[in-house]
Parts: C-alpha cells; sequence; structure tokens
C-alpha cells in the first residue's frame, strides 16, 4: 500500500491572535504545550507512527515557526517534513500546499492531538478499497459524548443519526481538489443557505435540512453532482472529533491523553 502525503493544517485566521496561543504566551496554535509538548508534536508523533516514511508538509504562517521545534527537527533533516505559507482560510491553504504534494494526500490538523496511528492507517486504507476520490472522517454523536460529554458541541444531524467531523480528509489525486473548489465561495454554507445551494443545490438542501438523507445517500448524491466518488468513514472511537480549539477543550484533551497514558 502506497504511503499518502500528510498534509497538516497548522496556520491560523491572518491578522488574528489566537486565543489559545495567547494565553500560552507562543505565537501559534500548533506550538501551545500539552503535557510538556506542543500540540504540533503531539501530531507528528501520530503522523510517523502511522506512516514511518511518508512526507509531510505543514501549512502554517510562519514557514520558520518549527525550525527549532525538536519533535520536527530530525524529520527536516531527513528531508521528510517541509513547511509551506497558509493561506487566508483552510480551502485555500489546502489548495496550496497541493501545488508540490504528491498523491494521495491526508489531510488533519495542528490540533488533532487524539487521532490514533491506527486510526489514519485505516482511514488511508479504507479509501484505496472504496476506490475514493475524496473522503472525510466521522465520528457518530454516541461516540463522542461517551468519549467525554462536553467534549464536542457540534453535531450534523443526519436521517441515521447526529456526527461530527474527525478534522481528517483524504484527497486521491489533483483532480479531486474540483469537489473542494466549491467551499471557496460556500464557507459556513449551513449558516447561509443560499451558499449551500450553489455548492450542492436546492433539492440538497431541503432534503439535508428536513433530514432526509443518510450520510452515504447525501455524498452519493454530492459524488453524482460533482462527477467524483465522495465517501464517509465512520469510526467508533468518539475521541478523535475531539480536537483543542479552547482552553476547555485543552483541558479535555489533557485529560483524555493522561488516560490511555499519552
Amino acid at each position: 500500500m502506497t504511503d499518502p502525503t500528510i498534509l497538516i493544517l497548522a496556520g491560523q485566521r491572518l491578522g488574528k491572535v489566537d486565543p489559545l496561543a495567547a494565553k500560552h504566551g507562543v505565537e501559534h496554535k500548533c506550538l501551545v504545550p500539552l503535557l510538556g509538548r506542543p500540540l504540533i508534536a503531539h501530531v507528528l508523533a501520530i503522523v510517523e507512527a502511522a506512516f514511518p516514511d511518508a512526507s509531510i508538509l505543514v501549512s502554517i504562517n510562519d514557514v520558520h515557526a518549527l525550525d527549532t521545534e525538536p519533535s520536527a527537527a530530525p524529520l527536516i533533516a531527513a528531508g521528510r517534513l517541509r513547511t509551506v505559507a497558509s493561506a487566508k482560510n483552510l480551502l485555500e491553504s489546502v489548495l496550496a500546499a497541493a501545488d508540490t504534494a504528491g498523491w494521495p494526500l491526508l489531510i488533519t490538523t495542528g490540533d488533532n492531538v487524539l487521532m490514533t496511528p491506527e486510526a489514519l492507517r485505516d482511514f488511508h486504507a479504507f479509501c484505496l478499497a472504496d476506490q475514493a476520490d475524496g473522503a472525510a472522517m466521522f465520528a457518530r454523536k454516541e461516540a463522542v459524548l461517551a468519549a467525554h460529554p462536553e467534549g464536542q458541541p457540534r453535531f450534523w444531524k443526519f436521517r441515521d443519526g447526529e456526527f461530527s467531523g474527525c478534522n481528517t480528509f483524504w484527497i486521491k489525486d489533483r483532480g479531486a481538489l474540483s469537489v473542494a473548489e466549491i467551499f471557496r465561495r460556500g464557507g459556513q454554507f449551513l449558516k447561509f443557505p443560499r451558499r449551500f445551494i450553489e455548492a450542492f443545490g436546492l433539492v440538497n438542501l431541503i432534503g439535508f435540512r428536513l433530514n432526509l438523507f443518510r450520510v452515504d445517500q447525501l455524498l452519493r448524491r454530492i459524488s453524482r453532482r460533482f462527477g467524483r466518488k465522495v465517501v464517509a468513514k465512520i469510526v467508533n472511537d468518539g475521541r478523535l472529533a475531539i480536537d483543542v480549539d479552547t482552553e476547555f477543550s485543552h483541558m479535555v484533551a489533557e485529560r483524555l491523553l493522561r488516560a490511555k497514558g499519552g
């Protein structure tokens, strides 16, 4: 099985100071300490354990931000890790990084400290076996709440349940970026129905709002719309949907990592 290129999104909104970074006295949220190591160090260790030979791209505002980070130094020295400048939003950052990326591309975030090597490997294998063009990882609400009752407050409602994204995605090749391209103008489409319609069509919006579709049904409809196969991998480990966005989620992640000996 060919290893993917790993893209770690670790940028932050241009011109804005991340509140969690500011509280911990660092410039970049991915350098916020957790159990004595920066968030990015946890993520790099997970990626390294999952794919020991994979190339790694880190999308970050300052491309020199990891130059003195001990967890990154050996990977940089080995030529396996490069930093690329992040852009104004997540989509633009993915597109910018894709210019120099190998394929397939497995994307996660610099605060995804509860991800596991096994989950990343299983996700990659699932995408290859399903001959997907693009994929996203989700966890069921019940699994997330079982991991921590307040670990993740936001869920997407479908006919077959409520789900939370795990900030982990997979793109087969450059051609599959066409599916993601629509989010350049369709960000936060759940808050703005007109943007959803531009992205996925009125019928799909109505069906989503009325909970008429299962997750797989909606993705099949979207796949037909764009001519690319988009799938979801549903994981049983609810911790994978809990990232570090706030001081509270930082506390939750620390508690969960301690519990599993991390």
